[in-house]
């Protein structure tokens, strides 16, 4: 009989307990360690809870490329780049500027999209199989476009994301605002909106707390929170302690943390942290119910039912996770500014700031690097979105390598 084969997984986060699900299905036998000693405190903690899965458009971008110097001089409140960095921060800016072409970005845009629906699919694999309640709602998605200009590059896109079989397209002004009467309120000119019916919404970190139960009580799947990996090798993962644990196979999916494991055993991933923030506020009077995101500010808005929760801001080069109120409180204008009714921004919370892993193409690293290890990391801002879809990748690739053992 054929000895039940061992995966130790780094990181509980959305990521890191989704891989769990597939491999744990496909017979192994799953530990998740995690520093934290609950799952999903990390970056899947306070995200947009968005599940965007047809706004998928790469960061990079002839756009951006523009706006280069404004990053880098600090002038944009909604995206900033730090100047001062390590040799692998500058490696990273060149590759991100490398793919911001035209081409790059619709070909990125449209890997992630691809992506972006098998995700979906395998949600709803998952919830048929395992009833999951974390507030999960199809309320659809609108991408506020301010500018005609923005409409037009927005066509492109779209045209290309239609021929996937992606329910998306352009809506006038007063399109958007029919659908979404709060729009009605903006402060500014809305030149028209992208529309996709069938995104949806969800708390992630309730989702990775109902998940890993799961996987505890019917998977057999443990957990070790609060414990700290130093080290990792093929097959091995040394704790802070200087424990040290064996297994088949060892998974990093611990976000942006995954560059310090693997660069000491010789493997180079192109991942650096992208600090955002979010805050909730009780609802306004005029409160979207389908999801919003402004473009321009790179803030979203999704309706949580008495309270209104906003996330966005992208601050490179910055690993610090304490909230700055300094930006925090110039999210909170922008949001005003967008969406004037939709909270009571003057009650907003204390807000969190948490750090995102991004690559330069936007594309995530779901691959084995060698016999014994795997990696789930660099989903940027679509983690939760892509979730579910990466953890089904890293089952077959990790499948297709046992099979050539």
């Amino acid at each position: 009989m054929d000895r039940t084969r061992k995966a130790i997984i780094v990181g509980a986060g959305a990521i890191g307990v989704t891989s769990a699900y597939t491999l744990a299905r496909d017979g192994w036998q799953v530990r998740i360690i995690d520093s934290n000693p609950k799952p999903a405190m990390g970056a899947s903690f306070g995200n947009g809870r968005q599940l965007s899965y047809s706004h998928t458009n790469a960061l990079a971008s002839s756009q951006i490329l523009g706006q280069i110097p404004r990053l880098l001089a600090r002038c944009d409140d909604a995206f900033r780049m730090g100047v001062f960095g390590s040799s692998g921060y500058y490696r990273w800016i060149a590759k991100f500027l490398a793919n911001c072409t035209t081409p790059a970005y619709h070909k990125n845009t449209l890997q992630v999209l691809a992506l972006a629906q098998e995700s979906q699919r395998a949600m709803g694999d998952l919830l048929d199989r395992h009833p999951i309640d974390f507030e999960h709602h199809t309320t659809g998605k609108l991408v506020i476009l301010r500018t005609e200009k923005e409409v037009r590059a927005a066509r492109q896109i779209v045209a290309a994301k239609q021929e996937t079989g992606l329910l998306q397209k352009i809506l006038n002004r007063d399109e958007a605002t029919n659908l979404e009467p709060a729009l009605a309120g903006s402060s500014e000119n809305i030149a028209g909106a992208i529309y996709a019916p069938n995104d949806a919404t969800g708390d992630c970190h309730r989702f990775s707390v109902e998940l890993l139960d799961i996987l505890q009580c019917h998977y057999g799947v443990s957990y070790s929170g609060g414990i700290s990996v130093k080290r990792i090798g093929n097959s091995r993962v040394v704790l802070s302690n200087e424990k040290t644990l064996t297994a088949d196979l060892v998974v990093v999916a611990n976000g942006h943390r995954a560059r310090q494991l693997l660069a000491p055993i010789g493997h180079s991933v192109p991942i650096q942290p992208m600090k955002g923030y979010s805050f909730t506020a009780p609802v306004g009077y005029a409160a979207p119910t389908v999801s919003i995101t402004d473009s321009k500010r790179r803030i979203v808005f999704t309706n949580l039912g008495d309270r209104m929760l906003v996330a966005g801001i992208a601050e490179m080069g910055n690993v610090d996770t304490s909230v700055d109120t300094n930006r925090l409180r110039s999210m909170i204008s922008a949001a005003r500014a967008s969406l004037p009714e939709a909270a009571v921004y003057d009650e907003a919370d204390a807000g969190w700031a948490g750090l995102r892993p991004l690559t330069p193409n936007s594309q995530p690293i779901t691959r084995m690097l060698a016999p014994g290890l795997a990696v789930n990391t660099g989903h940027g801002m679509l983690g939760w979105t892509l979730a579910m879809g990466s953890a089904e990748r890293l089952a077959r690739v990790v499948r297709e390598s046992s099979a050539n053992d």
